[in-house]
């Protein structure tokens, strides 16, 4: 089940952002949001990385197959099942989320 964690704890943020090792599946930051909607202030101060970092946490929890040299860097594409994004199976929440996410760094310019 797809989870993400909302950055609520600079200190449990930063330790997850600076991790040499790929994402793991499951909580990762502070809170699972599997099924809260992430709102925008509680993404106010997050930065670019962490920003895209949350997002894409989404598609590699719901199977995604990641493309670009960055995104195989952070996160596994060990047991991935979609290598097209349109095509990964979102529920309502994580819909949501990717997209109050992704407002977030447009927002930011990122």
């Amino acid at each position: 089940m797809t989870r993400l964690i909302l950055a609520l704890a600079p200190v449990a943020l930063a330790a997850a952002s600076l991790s040499a090792s790929p994402a793991k599946a499951g909580c990762h930051l502070v809170d699972c949001v599997e099924n809260v909607y992430v709102k925008p202030y509680q993404l106010r101060d997050k930065s670019c990385e962490i920003l895209w970092i949350l997002r894409n946490s989404i598609y590699d929890d719901a199977g995604y197959c990641f493309q670009t040299d960055r995104a195989k860097a952070r996160f596994s594409n060990e047991g991935c099942r979609y290598t097209d994004q349109s095509e990964v199976p979102l529920n309502d929440y994580q819909r949501h989320n990717v997209g109050v996410i992704k407002a977030a760094e447009d927002r930011k310019g990122c």
